[in-house]
């Protein structure tokens, strides 16, 4: 049977908004320490965050787009790809990288261009999202790919990008309508993200609305500086990575969470039905094994009393009066077999179906043992077997007493078929550990170790005849071992060829009534 697993433990929702914030703080502080060291190793780290968030956003974005609830973050992943592009350009070209000139003030409108064509991408998401509509992947990556090439063409070709900053007089005013404009835009997008109840979820939505809000504030932040190492420009930086954050939790980090949890029910599901399957596999060798006992031990006896009784039906006045009389005592034998038999089948079917129940109280073994071996005594002297019962009189167990009689009256018949004249039979018992113990010890035929494993199994025909060919049934002790499990005991077997067997039953203890 497959086993079942553990799912993981999540921490309470205080708990984890607590983690996150206690992290944030500490990465704000020491992305400040990092500012007062060099403020160009801070601008790098803050614009090399921001360019590997929009890059995962394109490629869990991209790799997603066969599947439809994923479709609609493409566009926005497009838009992100080419973001990142113009940061790293900006990132290289701040005053100070001297990797790209700085003297046209290439930052500063590789910045204006970065965020123009990411507020206008995500007004189109979330336009789109409102309306319920996605974007064609190569169209998306045509158009914005275009707009993208064209600023960078504007900025360092054709130098038709107007001048966006002045070292030491500040941004322009081409710039602060810029900033207005993309603030706008985004002031645009958050109405139509907290109009859109049924598109995104609720967490999403409020993820969102913060993402677009810290980005708002950054680029009104950015109209202020007048050096582009000011605390105006430290807290810009700042805004923007708590924007680029929030947008990834609400559009890629939630949905990959989401689709774990859904791989995680899967699998829960999945070990539900291969439980399932395991306990149909064992239903139907039990119902194998059903038809098996019907079919093989249950046709001796039936076919033995159609032939007695077609004999006395036919000849019944040929016959002589001690023949007519062994027949009839051949007729009581097998009605009686057969009576047993379907007897230990319904007894075994009802605890199959959970139908049967145990009904525990305290039982005195000794009393049991006793009626039980007087049951036996008439088989046993007939093959002059001595029956001895040793039980306690102090022994209490509590249990059902009928199903324990049940089992205990099948092994000591079985320990009677399969012990040869003039042999011996004790019944015993000992306290232990919590127990009760009652012990059927003959001087019989015994099992070898391959005979053993065989005798509790559903799946596996044993039945053998004993001593003087009597037929046993290949249910009975299948039947003994449900009935003193259902009171919570086990059966314990110890058994050598030509030294006999010895059945232990162990029962919890009970109080006496």
């Amino acid at each position: 049977m497959a086993s079942i697993a553990v799912p993981a433990i999540k921490p309470p929702v205080g708990r984890r908004i607590g983690y996150t914030a206690a992290l944030a703080l500490a990465v704000g502080i020491g992305l400040w320490l990092t500012s007062r060291y060099s403020y160009l190793l801070f601008h790098s780290i803050a614009e090399i965050f921001s360019i590997a968030v929009a890059a995962a956003v394109f490629m869990i974005s991209w790799s997603s787009r066969e599947y439809p609830e994923a479709r609609p973050f493409v566009l926005l992943g497009i838009g992100y790809l080419f973001v990142s592009f113009l940061d790293v350009l900006h990132t290289l070209a701040y005053p100070g990288m001297t990797v790209l000139p700085g003297g046209q003030d290439y930052s500063t409108k590789l910045w204006v261009a970065a965020r123009g064509l990411q507020a206008v991408t995500t007004l189109a998401f979330t336009l789109l999202i409102r309306l319920r509509r996605t974007a064609p992947s190569a169209l998306a990556f045509g158009l914005i790919g275009a707009a993208a090439v064209a600023a960078i063409l504007s900025i360092f070709v054709w130098n038709v990008f107007p001048l966006c900053f002045v070292e030491g007089t500040g941004v322009t005013v081409f710039k602060k309508a810029c900033e207005y404009a993309i603030s706008a835009i985004l002031a645009a997008s958050i109405v139509l993200v907290a109009g859109n109840r049924e598109g995104i979820s609720q967490q999403e939505r409020w993820l969102l609305i913060a993402a677009f809000g810290l980005n708002i504030a950054s680029e009104l932040v950015f109209t202020l500086y007048v050096s582009a190492y000011g605390y105006q420009n430290l807290i810009g930086h700042f805004l923007k990575i708590g924007s680029i954050c929030c947008a990834y939790q609400a559009l890629f980090a939630s949905k990959v969470r989401s689709r774990l949890a859904l791989i995680e029910g899967l699998e829960r599901s999945k070990q539900r039905l291969e439980k399932s399957e395991a306990e149909l596999l064992k239903a139907n060798l039990s119902k194998d094994k059903f038809f098996s006992i019907l079919a093989h031990d249950l046709r001796n006896p039936i076919s033995g009393l159609l032939s007695l009784s077609e004999l006395l039906a036919y000849k019944f006045d040929r016959l002589e009066a001690s023949k007519i009389r062994e027949m009839c005592l051949l007729v009581y034998d097998g009605a009686q077999q057969a009576s047993e038999l379907l007897e230990c089948i319904l007894q075994w079917a009802r605890a199959q179906t959970g139908r049967l129940e145990a009904r525990p109280s305290p039982i005195r073994l000794s009393e049991l043992c006793e009626g039980i071996t007087g049951l036996q005594q008439p088989a046993a002297k007939s093959k002059n077997i001595r029956i001895q019962c040793q039980v306690s009189q102090d022994a209490v167990a509590y249990a059902d007493e009928n199903m324990i009689a049940t089992a205990l009256r099948n092994i000591l018949s079985n320990a009677v078929k399969f012990t040869p004249r003039g042999g011996e039979i004790v019944l015993s018992s000992r306290s232990q550990d919590g127990w009760e113990c009652v012990t059927v010890r003959d001087t019989g035929i015994g099992m070898g170790p391959e005979d053993l494993q065989k005798l509790f199994r559903i799946d596996v025909h044993f039945s053998s005849t004993g001593t003087e060919a009597e037929r046993g049934a290949g249910i009975g002790l299948i039947l003994c071992k449900e009935l003193v499990e259902l009171n919570k005991g086990r059966i314990l077997v110890e058994s050598q060829p030509g030294k006999g067997s010895a059945f232990t039953i162990q029962l919890p203890q009970g109080t006496p009534a």
